[in-house]
């Protein structure tokens, strides 16, 4: 705004400064303290926001995670008759274990229908000879393409 002593009539009372922004910036904040914490500033507000949404994100696959646990657990509760089968099964396999113990004591340890089948393996492949035979000798032929037909 003018002074009223420099006040003109009919003329516009705007005074037009050409002031670069540059300009204007460096008058404002000489040393560059004022834009360099407001640019600071908003690199650590992002990241802030960033921290808190990857948290929010992380909690909810966790929870959701933990729902799908619980479902799957709530799947395998089995009614009271599979469980009384299931009793009466390993019941069974434990029988069945404790006679194979048994006889495994009285064998030293040593299933003889087992060991008699792993030596006849052996020597199944020992006579079919499993390995192949191989020359030895590479054999590659050249043939001409469009990638190596200017060499």
């Amino acid at each position: 705004m003018k002074p009223a002593e420099a006040v003109t009539p009919g003329t516009g009372n705007y005074i037009e400064i050409n002031e670069s922004k540059i300009a204007r910036l460096k008058r404002d904040d000489p040393h560059g303290f004022g834009i360099t914490v407001l640019s600071m500033g908003i690199v650590f507000f992002c990241l802030a926001l960033l921290y808190v949404f990857f948290r929010i994100f992380g909690m909810i696959i966790v929870h959701q995670r933990e729902l799908k646990k619980a479902a799957e657990a709530a799947a395998a509760v089995q009614p009271v008759k599979a469980v009384a089968k299931t009793t009466e099964i390993a019941a069974e396999v434990a029988h069945k274990t404790n006679v194979v113990l048994k006889d495994g004591i009285q064998s030293k340890g040593i299933d003889r229908e087992i060991y008699m089948a792993v030596i006849a393996m052996a020597l199944k492949q020992y006579q079919d000879d499993v390995h192949d035979v191989e020359s030895g000798i590479i054999t590659i032929k050249p043939r001409q393409t469009m990638w190596n037909k200017g060499i």
